[in-house]
């Protein structure tokens, strides 16, 4: 009996040690709360004015709704503001929505953003984006991914508004870098539900029963993408 308390005692001391080792090597913790006034952009008339890096003005099509923003630090290295433009049906499901989000490495952090490996690159009128596109899932540990992540802080916002996920969607990140110290940047976030074609992530990724049609689908989501969203200087 001492030698099963003794092992259970290492085991619990074993579990506390990785749990403190956890909590301090996440970044997560370092997150703010969201903030949701004083943010730098503003949806008008159809518009959203972003007044800097880049300053610019950014229109996407009447069926996606504008339903807010927030700010946050985010891992105590960055500043974040997001901006949503949701598609949902009737019960609520997002079908398709648009993230913008303006982030800036902070004061004293030595960080510079690096998108060199990205495969693709788009232009907007006159804005050039890096581009990655995959076919996702929900994560079924962490359904509205890891806490204090920019991804939690998106679901948080909008399960908040009411609105629930896909399980299978596609996921485009096209990201403009606007200054050439590359400590800030623009991502442009483009999500639409797999379910209406019928497949999932699996069957679209490596190996899976439609890898042969992932090309063409990858093409048609930056297609509707690049006619969904227009991107202009002020005049």
């Amino acid at each position: 009996k001492r030698k099963i308390s003794l092992i259970m005692l290492i085991v619990a001391g074993a579990g506390l040690l990785f749990a403190a080792w956890s909590y301090l090597n996440d970044r997560g913790r370092l997150t703010t709360a969201p903030e949701f006034t004083g943010l730098k952009g503003q949806f008008s008339n159809g518009i959203f004015y972003s007044p800097a890096d880049p300053e610019a003005e950014i229109l996407i099509i009447p069926e996606y709704e504008y339903v807010g923003g927030q700010k946050f630090i985010l891992y105590g290295t960055a500043d974040v503001e997001q901006h949503f433009f949701v598609k949902a049906d009737d019960d609520r499901l997002v079908t398709s929505a648009f993230l913008l989000q303006f982030e800036s490495v902070r004061p004293g952090v030595d960080w510079q953003y690096d998108y060199s490996s990205s495969p693709l690159r788009l232009q907007i009128g006159e804005f050039n984006f890096f581009t990655d596109i995959d076919p996702r899932s929900t994560n079924p540990i962490f359904k509205n991914g890891k806490p204090g992540s920019d991804f939690n802080m998106e679901r948080k916002f909008l399960t908040g508004k009411g609105y629930h996920f896909p399980k299978n969607y596609i996921w485009a990140r096209l990201v403009h870098l606007p200054t050439t110290d590359r400590r800030k940047e623009l991502l442009i976030i483009f999500t639409e539900d797999l379910a209406p074609t019928g497949l999932t992530r699996s069957d679209l990724e490596p190996g899976g029963d439609h890898e042969g049609t992932w090309t063409d689908r990858s093409h048609a989501h930056l297609e509707k993408l690049k006619r969904a969203i227009t991107i202009r200087r002020p005049e």
